[in-house]
């Protein structure tokens, strides 16, 4: 997937300074990027060096600063693509996959269990209904086939399918997840992780707080119980459900819908799209209904509710402006 590159997301060395990371990071980038860098290319460079332990400040300053930007989607799909790519070809690019030594070897190797404390270990499976029990740090796992079943307690883990209906069940903080696969059943509990899911019908359900969650296809299925969520979702209808409290939510794909009991901070819809928002109104729960077309409800712009539960809009944060 290319994406042009006026959009391209770029990190400068004044990028680095105002996050004020360590000064091997820094002295790494000005080596590596001394005019600034794409994050695709970026992320690509400390994946060929082994460089996983500063990928979680990397994906926490994109995430933070353009999750809302309308490319977004896009390069997170690119960049995973890329990631994909460099453990395919690891020899030509200078990734090296690792052997683990298994703790419960089944008779069928198509069906594999096993747990490990290791850290920065890069994994890539092209097998069918493989079964993995993660608890190290830093790793970086990749499920091809179909039907692959991935739990994991480490933190700051990327963990990828791109099969047909895979399934990831995370508790660790600071992880990605990534799915390119149809059908994906994802289901988080650990804090500041980033969900991508990019297969139609995909199933996401969170409980984590300060997550960011992404849904780019058709008929996505997000649940969210976590405060401080940041949900986006692009596909046609989609249903986003939440009861998390200082959330924003984003459901701009056509025909979708958007159910919120707990405090929403914000909300955008797309074409033909409604939302269901709860308030209290001192006696009681009551239920605010919004439709895309009406009572100047227009897709593609944030809102926050008034003091009189009146949609207000945020036209600078306009989704189709940014």
């Amino acid at each position: 997937m290319s994406v042009p590159s006026k959009e391209n997301i770029r990190l400068t060395k004044k990028d680095l300074r105002q996050l004020h990371v360590s000064t091997s990071l820094y002295r790494w980038f000005l080596r590596y990027f001394p005019d600034g860098g794409t994050y695709s290319a970026i992320h690509s460079e400390l994946i060929k060096q082994h460089r996983t332990q500063w990928i979680e400040s990397l994906i926490q300053y994109i995430y933070l600063r353009h999750f809302r930007e309308v490319s977004f989607a896009k390069q997170e799909q690119e960049v995973i693509e890329n990631l994909l790519f460099l453990l395919g070809n690891e020899q030509q690019q200078g990734v090296t996959l690792q052997r683990l030594p298994y703790h419960n070897t089944l008779p069928t190797s198509e069906n594999i269990q096993f747990s490990t404390e290791w850290h920065q270990l890069i994994l890539k499976s092209q097998q069918l209904s493989t079964d993995l029990a993660l608890c190290g740090n830093n790793n970086i796992v990749a499920f091809s086939g179909d039907e692959n079943s991935i739990a994991n307690t480490g933190y700051s883990n990327q963990l990828m399918v791109t099969g047909f209906a895979g399934k990831i069940a995370n508790t660790g903080n600071q992880c990605r997840i990534g799915s390119l696969g149809g059908r994906s059943r994802i289901s988080n509990s650990g804090n500041d992780v980033k969900i991508y899911a990019a297969g139609n019908g995909v199933h996401i359900a969170n409980s984590g707080m300060r997550n960011f969650i992404t849904a780019s296809q058709d008929r996505a299925k997000i649940t969210n119980t976590g405060d401080l969520a940041q949900i986006n979702v692009a596909g046609k209808n989609a249903v986003a459900i939440n009861t998390g409290d200082n959330c924003k939510i984003t459901v701009s794909g056509d025909n979708s819908i958007c159910i919120s009991t707990g405090n929403i901070e914000q909300f955008c819809l797309g074409k033909g799209g409604s939302a269901v928002i709860a308030y209290h109104d001192g006696n009681r729960t009551r239920f605010k209904i919004f439709y895309e077309g009406e009572d100047d409800i227009v897709a593609g712009v944030y809102y926050y509710l008034d003091e009189n539960q009146q949609a207000v809009a945020e036209k600078q944060f306009s989704a189709n402006k940014i």
